[in-house]
């Protein structure tokens, strides 16, 4: 939906994301009603956005990146998604956050009132497909992430895991990475640690970088340092993580 941007809020006209967003599919009068209770909320590298557990919050991610992660009683952790720019946050409408979302990079959020969202929500046709596509999404990536975890070895995982991240950058248009398409000689960063990672694929830290260090001796990435990687060979990879 293509929109005149000189009737929007002022925040909306500068917006980076918003054709990617939830809220792209708003007219200006709806964008100005749900801007006129947003605020734009700053959060640092750490920094932890809501806990699980705690009233859910609702936004949009307009810079940087987030994880998405669910704890055990005991302390053990599983880092359930990667959210990037223009991804929507948020728990049940009605209720709690059912994730911690903490920022693994400076993070910018577009944070809606529940109330006056969940309003548009019931009013507005586009609004309710756009939201019913992201939880649609969420399931597919949730079944996808079920089948990894239970059925794929180490090395298939970390290839899955390589090739998921290079989508997300592509699919998030972000402008703070070099990155166009998934091709031969594309790179980018791996915004979360090692531990991370392993949290993420169900491995060790020892096992993510063996396996990452077997890639590059099968020419299918460079790495370059511990967070930038290079993609030499694509369909290599593709094969490995199939």
């Amino acid at each position: 939906m293509s929109l005149d941007i000189t009737g929007l809020p002022p925040q909306c006209r500068q917006c980076g994301v918003r054709n990617g967003a939830l809220c792209g599919v708003l007219t200006p009068d709806e964008l100005g009603a749900l801007n006129a209770s947003s605020r734009h909320r700053q959060f640092f590298e750490g920094q932890t956005i809501v806990i699980e557990g705690e009233p859910a919050i609702v936004g949009n991610i307009l810079s940087g990146v987030c994880i998405e992660k669910k704890s055990l009683p005991d302390g053990r952790e599983q880092i359930v998604s990667i959210l990037f720019p223009a991804d929507f946050v948020s728990g049940d409408l009605d209720g709690v956050s059912d994730t911690t979302v903490q920022a693994v990079s400076d993070v910018r959020l577009c944070m809606h009132d529940r109330a006056n969202f969940q309003k548009l929500l019931e009013e507005h046709q586009g609004l309710q497909m756009a939201y019913l596509g992201h939880a649609r999404q969420e399931l597919s990536n949730a079944r996808e992430w079920m089948l990894l975890l239970g059925q794929k070895t180490a090395e298939e995982r970390v290839a899955t895991f390589l090739l998921r991240l290079a989508t997300r950058y592509t699919e998030a248009g972000c402008r703070h990475y070099p990155i166009q398409e998934a091709r031969d000689g594309m790179v980018f960063d791996i915004p979360i640690t090692r531990a991370q990672i392993a949290a993420h694929i169900g491995l060790t830290i020892e096992t993510v970088s063996r396996k990452l260090r077997g890639l590059c001796d099968q020419a299918a990435i460079d790495l370059v340092g511990t967070r930038t990687v290079k993609l030499k060979n694509v369909a290599r990879l593709r094969s490995v993580a199939n």
